[in-house]
């Protein structure tokens, strides 16, 4: 016997005695008897192995457990220890540990304090302090309760002011990884100790009275503290047409669009920032409407209180009571109200973190020691992973428990009511299963129980994730359900054998690393196709290649491919200069100066932020100076218009705003839409950091918070830029012996920072603008004079240093002027059409999604053979040269110059990295040593403890290809 067959011995033993320690608090799990359940399982394989067939399925992948309470034993697995986005079934966790730590009958309080004595007049000589514990069920109706106890104790005007306490929780108002384009919707909404209303307001659009009539818009609670700028018009029809927008950041919400004069009312919860203050302005109302007056000079303001006895509490609910809405109706905001109270109760800090702390000693007890991650409470974030396995036993532990009856009766009953009410109608498992839906794009979650034919209970998770079409998805759990319903009656399957898995030239090779401890939580795509070879000889190896995953950057293979056919080596961006008339001979131009942007990503200035060769807003001042220009008497116009306004990528996380990976985009921008501030510390403690900004520009504003504290004590310098905004801030500490170092910020309104340090380096040129000229962002005319035009470098210069750089920005600026080129329209989702048109030229199918250029959304969903189909038809294109040296190369350059570089893969793979949490890949060209020319595509999805594991994997997998014979 080899030493690896005996180590392998070794850990497994060890491992199955740490599984019954582990268990011992929990209940009782048995392997599933699979000559009795083999009816079972042949009905979901075949059924799951249908679903491989079709081009709108065949992308998904599932994981499944059923475990049989009754008889302790499961009765059906499958890929059960994999790790999947939940979505919402992840508030099973949080209601479980509430259910468990804080018990079905804990209700939240809301207190109201007097701080000053109350006259014989019956006024409040003080301030009105109302402070939150986090009730989540707060209503306007609350308020007027509290309003009229005030009133019947006689209390008739406060002549302070009206303070309010939201420090039960901390100060996040949202949770990790949730995307800013979910922002304005109720399903989002930001969290306080103090809230109303669920955090939102309820806007109603209803038709005018008459086609071209202003419709009647009306918000609940009424609020001015939001500002509604309502363009909607009313037209014929019954169709509604309404796009809503709230400004991040802002409380202003844009409704546009068109309304059908015979159309029902158009209703949305829209969200604010800054609940607690939100609460002040309702608060506010109710007391004027019981009488009780305020001084003109009133402010409603934050506090946080220190002592006192509390005038009136209110009591919200009993958990009990509120986990049915919570459950039934998947409410997210249910649920982060109560992870943020089990981590204020339990924990001493009412924050995600502490929340996902008191879930995971619930967790504990369950049986599940770690293997999972929870960053919310909800499952809005895209990072929250976990297996059905562990899901099933939380079911489990839940099922033993005194709570077990209130779990229950919060969960959905299929066909019959919450997110269950349409489902399983008409099938056996109407009425008998209660479970969880969870539903995101690309996600779709259902847990719980069903009762079956046997009268046994039996608890299980379907988890899939890598939906193309959420119809096919649905389909399954639902089959999955009613199977469950009839267990254990379930016709055998006729005729069906399950296929063997096949087999391929490196699968003994690779097939052993998949099989390693760390990798059980993760689901991999692999494929590796030689071009040297044809037909099933090509093919040295696939896993799971249909499979659709989050690509992370290797997403940048598609866009560049693209913009390398439809754009061509040679393409150049323009930047293009404008006046109202041609060039003054007297230097005094009179109009306006415009400058418009065609997309180009390396426009630049001339300090450290420049990445490229090609345009400078210095060359254009200089080029401006050069004719004699010494006065402008009009404003200077920034026209954007080849792209869209659309900011950011769909998908991009708010709690990324902050980073250079992260940028503003639109079709005239500078330095990759950011500024650099460079840091070092002061020459003392004490002294606020020393920071140098690049450009020096007055388009952004820096506030330094920072101190400089003595060597050796923490690091808790950091970056950050205000919502919406251009105020950077500079804040915590940074120690002495701290070598200092530079982070890129970007900016708001990229053409308004182009105008700017335009502006500034004009002046600085000797160039002057006229009194009261300003920046003004607009097309510019049919009549303006074409004075100038500035090209960059060749698409052949710009496609290297995205893909080696692996530069967010730039891959966002090539898919926008793919669609502008191709389709007349600056956007991500016009150039995402032009990619997909040339991966289906180059001879790839298309159905996978595709939303932005960069991969930074985890919206995108493709598989490997996607990929690789892209790499195999670009390996055939005029094009090829320039695409393959655009790769990192392993041991060389690039995001891979410090990566396989003492292997046989070493200068021998030109691939493209990606990664983000819970996603990691690796694409490209590999030249074995044999001198064989190979496609490698390898994704990554899931969970691992030390996501060092992923890089460790892959190359184990590229190092043994590239010694393959």
């Amino acid at each position: 016997m080899n030493q690896l067959l005996v180590f392998r011995r070794v850990c497994m033993c060890f491992l199955l005695f740490a599984l019954v320690l582990q268990f011992a608090a929990s209940p009782a799990f048995a392997r599933e008897d699979t000559a009795v359940r083999s009816a079972l399982a042949d009905s979901i394989e075949k059924y799951l192995t249908d679903l491989q067939r079709d081009e709108n399925s065949m992308g998904l992948y599932a994981g499944i457990a059923v475990y049989d309470l009754t008889d302790n034993s499961y009765a059906y697995r499958h890929n059960a220890e994999r790790h999947f986005i939940p979505a919402s079934n992840m508030k099973l966790l949080t209601t479980v540990a509430g259910l468990d730590t804080l018990g079905p009958d804990y209700q939240w309080k809301t207190e109201l304090y007097l701080q000053g004595k109350v006259g014989p007049d019956g006024v409040l000589q003080g301030d009105l302090v109302l402070k939150g514990y986090g009730d989540p069920t707060l209503t306007p109706a609350d308020l007027q309760l509290m309003a009229s106890a005030l009133k019947q104790a006689g209390i008739k005007r406060i002549s302070g002011n009206l303070l309010l306490d939201e420090s039960y929780f901390d100060d996040a108002r949202l949770g990790v990884g949730w995307m800013w384009d979910d922002e304005p919707y109720g399903y989002s909404a930001q969290l306080s100790a103090l809230s109303v209303h669920k955090n939102t307001v309820t806007l109603t659009v209803t038709p005018g009275k008459a086609v071209h009539a202003p419709p009647t818009l009306t918000m609940e609670p009424a609020t001015a503290y939001i500002k509604v700028n309502n363009k909607v018009q009313t037209v014929a029809g019954r169709e509604t047409t309404i796009t809503l927008e709230r400004p991040r950041g802002k409380n202003e919400i844009v409704l546009t669009g068109t309304i059908g004069l015979a159309a029902k009312p158009y209703e949305e919860h829209v969200t604010l920032e800054d609940p607690a203050l939100f609460v002040g302005d309702v608060w506010k109302q109710q007391l004027l409407a019981q009488g009780i007056g305020l001084n003109p000079g009133a402010a409603v303001k934050k506090t946080v209180l220190q002592s006192g006895v509390p005038f009136y509490t209110h009591l919200s609910k009993p958990l009990g009571e509120v986990i049915v809405e919570l459950n039934k109706e998947s409410d997210n905001f249910y649920a982060e109200m109560l992870l943020k109270t089990l981590g204020a109760a339990q924990k001493g800090a009412g924050s995600f973190a502490a929340g996902s702390e008191a879930v995971a000693d619930v967790m504990k007890r369950a049986g599940i020691e770690s293997g999972y991650r929870q960053v919310d409470g909800s499952g809005l974030s895209r990072f929250n992973l976990i297996s059905p396995e562990q899901m099933v036993r939380l079911l489990a532990f839940a099922h033993e428990q005194s709570y077990s009856v209130q779990l229950e009766k919060s969960l959905p009953v299929a066909g019959v009511d919450g997110t269950l009410k349409s489902r399983m109608l008409g099938t056996a498992a109407e009425k008998k299963l209660i479970a969880k839906t969870g539903s995101m794009s690309g996600v779709n979650s259902l847990s719980g129980y069903v009762t079956a034919q046997n009268g046994h209970k039996l608890a299980f998770s379907i988890l899939i994730n890598g939906i193309y079409k959420s119809k096919y998805a649905r389909d399954l759990q639902d089959y999955i359900g009613t199977l469950l319903a009839t267990y254990p009656e379930i016709a055998p399957v006729q005729g069906y054998q399950p296929e063997k898995e096949k087999t391929y030239a490196l699968s003994a090779l690779l097939d052993p690393l998949f099989e390693q401890p760390q990798a059980v939580g993760v689901t991999a795509g692999v494929l590796v196709k030689s071009l040297d070879k044809t037909g099933d000889e090509a093919i040295f190896y696939e896993k799971n290649a249909d499979a659709l995953f989050t690509p992370a950057s290797n997403l940048k293979l598609l866009t560049t491919a693209a913009a390398l056919i439809r754009l061509g080596e040679d393409y150049t961006f323009k930047t293009e200069l404008y006046g109202d008339a041609p060039v003054a001979k007297n230097g005094v131009q009179q109009g306006n100066l415009y400058v418009k942007g065609y997309g180009d990503p390396s426009l630049h200035t001339e300090n450290a932020l420049k990445v490229q060769d090609g345009v400078s807003i210095e060359k254009i001042a200089a080029w401006i100076k050069q004719q004699g220009i010494k006065r402008i008497q009009g404003n200077l116009v920034l026209d954007e218009s080849y792209f869209d306004t659309q900011r950011l990528g769909l998908g991009w996380a708010w709690d990324d705003e902050s980073y250079d990976y992260n940028p503003t985009l639109g079709a005239l921008a500078v330095n990759r839409g950011t500024v650099m501030v460079e840091y070092k510390p002061a020459a003392k403690a004490g002294e606020s950091v020393s920071f140098n900004l690049l450009p020096k520009t007055t388009y952004v504003q820096i506030v330094n918070e920072s101190e400089t504290v003595e060597a050796g004590q923490e690091n808790t310098f950091a970056i950050v830029r205000d919502r919406g905004t251009n105020t950077i801030r500079l804040t915590g500490n940074l120690p002495l012996d701290h070598p200092g170092g530079y982070e890129r910020v970007p900016v708001e309104e990229p053409a308004k920072y182009v105008g700017t340090i335009l502006k500034e380096a004009l002046e600085s040129e000797g160039v002057q603008f006229a009194p009261g000229s300003q920046l003004l962002v607009q097309p510019v005319p049919a009549t303006a004079v074409k004075w100038k035009e500035f090209a960059s470098e060749p698409l052949a210069e710009i496609v290297p240093y995205v893909n080696k750089k692996s530069d967010n920005f730039y891959a966002e600026m090539l898919l926008k002027t793919l669609g502008a080129v191709e389709k007349g329209e600056g956007s991500a989702a016009a150039g995402a059409q032009v990619v997909q048109e040339a991966v289906a030229a180059l001879g790839g199918k298309t159905n996978f999604d595709m939303v932005d250029g960069s991969g930074l959304t985890r919206y995108n969903l493709i598989s490997v053979r996607h990929i690789a189909a892209v790499l195999e038809g670009m390996a055939k294109q005029p094009t090829f040269s320039t695409y393959e040296a655009s790769l990192p190369v392993a041991g060389v350059d690039g995001t891979l110059k410090n990566r396989l570089a003492k292997t046989a893969a070493a200068s021998r793979l030109h691939a493209k990295t990606g990664s983000m949490t819970g996603v990691n890949s690796l694409s490209g060209y590999l030249t074995t040593e044999r001198g064989e020319k190979l496609v490698v595509s390898i994704i990554f999805n899931g969970f691992v403890e030390d996501e060092d594991f992923f890089v460790k994997l892959q190359d184990q997998i590229v190092s043994l290809i590239a010694t393959y014979e």
